[in-house]
């Protein structure tokens, strides 16, 4: 029973690869466009000759993703916001996925030395469900500090909104006050801030159209309505600078609210953890009573 199990499975995986190969889905027009657009600088290099293996597994993961339409826009931003590669997160996908197949086949042969084995068809099913499991792994830990570097990001332009503002009050343009503002602060995000405003004058383009481009690749919506706001008032220094009070006043709210509403909860927590205990001890001092009771 079990061999027919396992062999039906292997059958089954070798029709649908065999199907997939045959008639490949339908390509998506941005994603085949994207995929030409990041292999156009390896042509200009040594090749993939002189890549590492797990390098070369990962861009052909990714690579059968863009040839089935599998953009992942969510992924992709919170990757570059991390500054990590979509290759070496499919690499970890594979690795965890299987971590959480073998796991339950080596315990069954660790078991199987020792007397007890228990078959074969319960640690395939279940190392298979530990590998889809597993495999999300990396998503939900890259999610996370996604959130927590975009929550950053978002503190970081509310000061540099305010700084900014400051220079034009000064007298400065919004070409001056742009990348001597991201100067000013200290750590990761006033860095990118400055990196990209910079990186702007150098591709030609106006900083708050590299700010909106910064945000529509990380994900942050603030960078995007900042960049189109300034494109509408850019030939005016004044309304240049209501709108970035305006919107780092707005920002500081936003914060001022979200840290409230997370104490709030961190309130409750202690109180349900509270009455949990009060609640664990009164049954404590009950048992006894109760058992007496029972017993009589």
């Amino acid at each position: 029973m079990t061999a027919a199990l396992v062999v039906g499975a292997m059958a089954g995986v070798g029709l649908l690869a065999l199907a997939w190969a045959i008639v490949p889905p339908r390509r998506d027009l941005a994603a085949a466009v994207a995929m030409v657009d990041q292999r156009r600088p390896s042509t200009v290099g040594t090749g993939t000759e002189g890549r590492p293996t797990q390098d070369r597994v990962g861009r052909w993961l990714v690579t059968q993703l863009e040839r089935r339409g599998v953009t992942v826009p969510t992924l992709r931003a919170n990757l570059a916001l991390l500054d990590r590669s979509l290759e070496a997160h499919m690499i970890a996908k594979v690795t965890t996925a299987g971590v959480g197949l073998l796991l339950p086949v080596l315990l069954s042969g660790v078991l199987a030395t020792v007397g007890t084995g228990i078959g074969w068809t319960v640690p395939l099913l279940v190392g298979l469900a530990l590998a889809v499991a597993f495999s999300f792994l990396p998503d939900v830990s890259v999610a996370a500090a996604a959130s927590e570097r975009r929550n950053d990001l978002r503190r970081a332009l509310s000061c540099y909104l305010d700084l900014v503002s400051m220079a034009l009050a000064g007298g400065r343009g919004a070409p001056e006050a742009l990348p001597s503002a991201s100067q000013l602060g200290r750590g990761w995000a006033f860095e990118l801030i400055g990196d990209t405003v910079a990186g702007a004058r150098l591709s030609g383009i106006t900083p708050w159209d590299g700010l909106r481009e910064l945000g529509e690749r990380v994900d942050v919506t603030e960078l995007r309505d900042l960049g189109s706001a300034l494109s509408l008032v850019a030939d005016d220094g004044a309304k240049v600078r209501e709108s970035l009070r305006a919107r780092a006043s707005t920002a500081r709210k936003r914060q001022l609210a979200e840290a409230e509403g997370s104490a709030e909860k961190a309130s409750n927590s202690i109180q349900n953890a509270h009455l949990f205990l009060g609640f664990s001890f009164l049954l404590f001092l009950g048992y006894p009573a109760v058992a007496a009771v029972m017993a009589i």
